[in-house]
Parts: C-alpha cells; structure tokens; sequence
C-alpha cells in the first residue's frame, strides 16, 4: 500500500534500471531531464567563485543518486530501498539518515578500493549503519566486530539468531527454493517459496524479513500506518523480480542467466546448480579486472563444456585468453569459442532436450547478450515497461 522508490546498481542494459518507483523503472526521459538539473546545480557551485576550491564535480555515480533523489522527492515515495554503490562509508548513497540499515553476506571484493581482508570490509560495510537504529547483518561475527571499531551502537538484528532458516531445499528439477523462517522476530514460523532460486537467496530473504519487522517499529514508533504483519506479506518472496539473478529462460533444456561475477557469487550459484547434476554446459565471459582462477575453479566441476564468446565489450577478457586461462586451470574441462549466437546454440544442442545451460560470470557480459537480442530476460522486460 505504500509508493516505494528502490535505487540499484549497476545497471544492465539501461541505464534507467536503477531507479523504480512502484514496479517500473523511471522512463529515459524522466531520467535525462532529472539528470540535466543534477548538471546545472553542479555547475552553478563549480562556477561560483565564493565556494570551496576543494569542491569537485559529481562522479557519474553521484550524479545518478542525485537523480535519483530527486525523482523519488518528485514523485513523494514513502519509503526507498536504496542499495549502496561500494562500500558504505564514503559511498554517496550514505549521505541519508536511515531508519533501517542491512548488510548482507559480505564477500572479497573491491579489496582495491575497500581493504584487503573481510574486517576491513566490513568496517566500511557497517557504516551504513546509525546509532540506535536497527541494524540487520548476515555475518554476525565480521560485522559486530567492525561495528565495534568504529564506534557504532546500533540495534542489531541477527540473521540466524533473530530469524533462522530451517527446511531449506533446493528442486533439482526445476531450482525451485523452499524453506522455513522462525525465530522471535515474527512469530509464527513462515513458509517461504522464493522467486530467487538459491539457498543464498534463503538468507537474503531473511534478511528482508528482518528488515521489513524494523521499518514496521520505525513507522509505529513515529506515529505513522504501521506495515501488515509478516506472515501476511511473506507471500511476496514468490514474486520478486531481480534479473539476471539465476534467471530461467529456456526449460527444455534448462537456460539460466546469472550474473555471478566474483569468487562469492559463483560459488552461491555453483551450490544452487549441483542440484540438477554436473552436467551444465557453462557460456562465460569476464571482466579483464577479474581474477578467473578462483572463478575457472568453482564452475570446471560442473560443467561439461565451457563456451566462450567472442563478446565485443572494451571491459571484457577476449575470449582467447579466457580460453588459454580454462586450459590451465582446469585442463580436464572441454572448451570452444566462437561466435556469441553459435557458442548458445552450442551449447543448447549439446545440453540436449533435458540439459542444462548456464550463462554466466559478468553482469557487463550479460548486459551485451540483452542488448543483441540473443536473450531476452522477462524480468527485465517487466521493469522496463
């Protein structure tokens, strides 16, 4: 019942996709003229002589959570989901006054720009966070230890103490995911089925949950229409839309578009697909800044043969050297590279009626394969209007 913004990154295809007021993304129109009027406040205090010469103009980033912003005051959202670029602590995202903070799973990356080890990480992580409001962690251990160093005393809420998760399964069939949320948080326990296949999207989802009890004792404690109780709404998780998130496309075979792109996320997404069998023939690409060791590591298992694509993106590893890294790595595994439209017929021939067909490792790589039309993700369809 409420207007609800929700602010995301990185994009896919279209750079409108960050910004969703209700269930649709803001329309390239609205978003460019949003963004003319972020340039002429940038402009007006880089030109005025009295302003502090150490200000400088917005990053691109910036600039679009100022758009962002301000299409969400335009349209007089009640709540936003606002998702942080990098990090926390210096992100421009953190420049709000939360009601609620959630720090999911946190994972090495970034490790350039955020530290080397996860308690580094986490102290840039949990700073999201205010003093005396809650504060929703994944990883209870890294992150209160983080929150402790720099001296935040928020209202933490634990996921697997606060709301555990019991009962989890994973349909080898289909990745259907089931499972059961209890604990002193909501009451009676709660049957989920979620529209996110994965036992990681289990704990996401606990997570929200948490955070969705904390906002209700926000609005209360603030005077305002309190949120239905959980078991009311958890009927919800069957129907979030994230593309590109283990997305089915195709079901004979199997087609999965995943955007798993660091050694964390392909491993969630290598646990979610050894439920069907170690038979996936696997259609990868991957940024020229990623390490694709670890990456070659998790996937070589389950896959009968890589397909490597001769994608045209400036940030993507050639196709070439992925194949020479595959070679090393993993020398077991069978590989082919060619074209993007005869490696997916490919591998769509060799999976066989009952096969299966992941496309993975690079959210850029998956934004070229939406952008030629050679895969079309309905979600994403449903966003864009």
């Amino acid at each position: 019942g409420m207007n609800v913004g929700v602010y995301i990154s990185p994009h896919l295809f279209e750079t409108r996709e960050r910004i969703r007021i209700g269930d649709a993304c803001v329309t390239a129109q609205a978003l460019d003229d949003a963004l003319v009027r972020v340039q002429g406040a940038a402009d007006t205090v880089s030109g005025d002589s009295t302003a502090d010469p150490s200000l400088l103009l917005p990053t691109p980033f910036e600039a679009l959570t100022a758009a962002a912003f301000l299409l969400f005051a335009e349209a007089k959202v009640d709540v936003v989901v606002l998702e942080v670029g990098l990090g926390g602590r210096l992100d421009a995202t953190n420049i709000v006054d939360p009601w609620v903070s959630i720090v999911t799973r946190i994972g090495h990356d970034h490790q350039a720009i955020l530290g080397q080890s996860l308690a580094a990480i986490a102290e840039q992580k949990v700073a999201i966070g205010r003093t005396g409001r809650p504060l929703i962690v994944a990883q209870a251990a890294v992150t209160l230890g983080a929150a402790r160093r720099i001296g935040l005393e928020a209202d933490v809420r634990k996921v697997g103490v606060d709301l555990r998760i019991v009962d989890a399964a994973v349909s080898g069939k289909t990745l259907r995911t089931t499972g059961v949320l209890e604990g002193k948080a909501v009451g009676e326990p709660l049957h989920v089925e979620l529209a996110l296949a994965g036992l990681h999207q289990l704990e996401n989802a606990a997570a929200a949950v948490l955070g969705y009890v904390a906002l209700d004792e926000q609005l209360r404690q603030r005077g305002l229409p309190a949120l239905p109780p959980p078991v009311e709404v958890v009927w919800a998780l069957g129907s979030v839309d994230w593309p590109a998130r283990a997305e089915i496309l195709a079901e004979r075979p199997l087609v999965v578009l995943d955007g798993a792109h660091n050694p964390d996320g392909v491993a969630a997404l290598v646990e979610l697909l050894s439920a069907r069998g170690n038979r996936w023939q696997t259609v990868l690409s991957m940024r020229s800044n990623r390490d694709p060791e670890e990456v070659i590591r998790a996937l070589a298992p389950i896959t009968e043969t890589f397909f490597l694509p001769r994608l045209v993106g400036p940030t993507l590893r050639p196709a070439r050297a992925l194949a020479d890294e595959i070679e090393r790595i993993a020398p077991q595994a069978a590989v082919a590279v060619g074209p993007p439209a005869a490696c997916l017929q490919a591998a769509v021939s060799e999976a066989s009626p009952l096969g299966s067909v992941v496309v993975t490792g690079s959210l850029h790589g998956v934004g070229e394969w939406l952008g030629s039309g050679l895969l079309e993700s309905a979600r994403l369809t449903r966003w864009l209007g």
